[in-house]
């Protein structure tokens, strides 16, 4: 059965989705238009990011996608692939899914020249938001996990009969083919800009980047940029203070910590850094024992001191998390509880009770001084959370979790945190929770260099979809607090031969992957026997879009400085909203700083202005994550008086200056 709606299958969900939504927005009612008749001919086509499809590979032909130009000459996207019996089938396009039944693909119009990313997870737990966390082996017996798969397509539409350039507000290039890509021309093409009170950027470099590209656009090529330390820099440290029977650093007494204080400031030309202490050798945990019961102590007396004596930012990656007390339970803020609000014996409700009523906040615990890592990646972006274990078959809440998650945390790190203390935004927008995640398969092509085979990569984790992470760093940077945002390291070649480094070459463990006990990334097939790359380097691959996206946001960023300058405050306000097919809703709004688990918690949009206090002048921020890509959205609010009506696109990050 093609996943183009038929007339039967909607008569069959419309009861379903009347009783769900009806039931969460008591003023809301769908109604379902039929899908209208395809054209004989679309005149489009989808131009795919590195994705050569092989007809004769199982996990190719689980994603048929093909667009379709229908009688009301918009195009749709149809996936051909007949389902798998007994197995259920999600799709999520741009982090959205289709609000009838999440199960069938969206039936709202594409828009061409756009960026598209599409997960379609399949699997055979009847109901994805109760049952998903079956589907690891972490969690239940081994060998009774149940089956799921992940298949992920990135794509544009080329739409033969519309020349006209997209109206975005950032600069977003388009790739030619279903080639490899390499070098994502954002650096290229994207217009100057200078941020002024931020920076951003990442330990890795694109090489065959000119370093004229990247300073354009403000991307951080100084030798002061964020770095993370590893077990490496600590064994220096220890060889450099030389203590006795293995009393650690959670050991030192305070001349041995304003030497470790100097020492690490010394290390590295970092102006804020943070150490990634993983031993190679479990004798060697001592040297930075995470737990000692003083960790946490010392970690916060090392910071104080570094930034005391070299004016540089420190902090441990793997240590204590912020924590309060709220009305006799006690709240933190790092590790697990970022993936969602039932971490910890948790519920959303307890959160809103917190923004409600910030007052009671007590017993606030800062691990650090002056900095705290915020940001988002690793949590699963396809297995839902515990949030929503009460949510019907034919909803699927996860791609959106981890968004507003991660921004509620924003949130309510900036309740609880002394002004003094300055937010790092640390990101690699992947999922990679749990453990055994499903990696899509969906990713082959030529690497060139006189090859004749294909390569395909097999632990290619799912990536976030690029439109939140370009908004997710967008909504960090209006945050005042935020002064960096850092990405990942990535592959620093944009030369697609680079992927052979860590390879299976036609069954055979290859160049790196032979030294490194047998992991390798890539899988390559062909008639041939490709040489090792002489380079030591990675490929860049999908990274290529993830920094693009954190260019994006800068650049966005840097159109609403004279607002956004640093002074700037958050400000609250009702509103209403209309979707496409349904009846206006009055969204539940309290005047305090929980719009994004309110979002979460009634399937609503949200919305938030920030101030700047010196002109007066606002930049209202406005986004429904429920809603489908690309539909129509209109929402009305009042600000200063002023009566405001937008329409918006979809699930779209809506910016306006008023």
């Amino acid at each position: 059965m093609k996943i183009g709606i038929t007339a039967g299958l909607i008569a069959g969900t419309y009861l379903i989705a009347t009783y769900f939504w009806g039931e969460r927005t008591p003023t809301t009612s769908l109604q379902i238009v039929p899908a209208l008749k395809a054209l004989p001919r679309a005149q489009a086509a989808i131009v795919h990011f590195e994705f050569e499809p092989d007809p004769n590979r199982y996990e190719d032909q689980q994603l048929q996608l093909r667009i379709e130009r229908r009688t009301d000459n918009k195009l749709y996207l149809v996936d051909a692939s007949k389902p798998e019996q007994g197995r259920t089938t999600y799709y999520a396009l741009n982090g959205s899914v289709n609000r009838v039944d999440a199960r069938q693909l969206t039936q709202q119009p594409l828009l061409p020249n756009r960026w598209i990313h599409l997960v379609k997870y399949v699997t055979e737990v009847t109901n994805v938001n109760s049952e998903s966390w079956l589907t690891s082996a972490f969690n239940v017996a081994a060998g009774q996990a149940k089956y799921a798969a992940a298949y992920e397509a990135i794509f544009w539409v080329r739409d033969s009969l519309d020349k006209t350039a997209s109206k975005i507000a950032y600069t977003q290039p388009l790739w030619p083919n279903n080639e490899a890509v390499g070098d994502s021309r954002i650096f290229k093409q994207t217009p100057a800009f200078t941020l002024l009170n931020k920076k951003y950027g990442s330990e890795s470099l694109p090489i065959d980047e000119p370093t004229k590209n990247l300073q354009k656009v403000s991307w951080n090529t100084n030798s002061t940029k964020f770095k993370l330390l590893y077990a490496g820099e600590v064994d220096g440290l220890i060889k450099h203070i030389k203590p006795r029977n293995k009393q650690g650093i959670t050991r030192f007494d305070s001349k041995q910590l304003d030497q470790a204080a100097d020492w690490l400031a010394k290390s590295t030309t970092a102006d804020a850094f943070s150490v990634d202490f993983e031993p190679g050798k479990a004798e060697e945990g001592w040297y930075w024992d995470m737990s000692d019961p003083n960790f946490g102590k010392i970690m916060y007396e090392l910071s104080d001191r570094i930034y005391k004596r070299h004016g540089k930012l420190f902090y441990s990656w793997i240590g204590d998390a912020p924590s309060f007390g709220f009305k006799g339970k006690t709240f933190t803020l790092d590790g697990y509880a970022n993936d969602n609000w039932s971490a910890g014996k948790k519920n959303i409700d307890d959160y809103l009770a917190i923004h409600q009523d910030a007052k009671s906040i007590q017993n606030v615990k800062i691990p650090y001084p002056t900095i705290l890592m915020t940001g988002f990646g690793y949590t699963s972006s396809t297995v839902n959370t515990s949030d929503a274990t009460d949510q019907p078959p034919q909803v699927w809440k996860a791609p959106v979790n981890w968004y507003l998650r991660t921004l509620d945390v924003l949130n309510l790190k900036s309740l609880i945190v002394p002004q003094k203390v300055k937010f790092l935004n640390f990101i690699w927008p992947y999922e990679d929770k749990p453990a055994d995640a499903r990696r899509s398969y969906t990713r082959r092509f030529k690497v060139g260099n006189g090859t004749k085979g294909y390569i395909r990569q097999l632990d290619n984790r799912v990536m976030y979809p690029m439109n939140l992470v370009r908004d997710a760093v967008f909504i960090h940077l209006c945050n005042p607090r935020v002064f960096y945002t850092n990405y990942w390291i990535f592959g620093q070649s944009y030369n697609p031969y680079q992927a052979l480094r860590y390879s299976k070459i036609n069954g055979n463990l290859s160049c790196e992957s032979q030294k490194t006990g047998g992991y390798f990334v890539y899988e390559y097939q062909g008639p041939d026997q490709p040489a090792c790359p002489s380079l030591n380097e990675d490929y860049i691959g999908k990274d290529a879009l993830g920094i693009a996206t954190m260019v994006q946001a800068h650049e966005l960023f840097a159109k609403y400085q004279h607002i956004l300058d640093g002074t700037q405050t958050r400000e609250s306000y009702g509103f209403d909203y209309q979707r496409a097919t349904q009846d206006a809703t009055k969204a539940v709004w309290q005047n305090d700083t929980g719009e994004f688990a309110r979002a979460f918690k009634h399937n609503q949009p949200w919305l938030q202005v920030w101030k700047n206090p010196k002109t007066g002048k606002r930049l209202l921020l406005f986004q429904d994550n429920f809603a489908e890509a690309f539909e129509p959205v209109t929402f009305t609010t009042t600000i200063n008086g002023k009566k405001i009506q937008r329409n918006v696109e979809g699930n779209t990050l809506y910016l306006e200056e008023l």
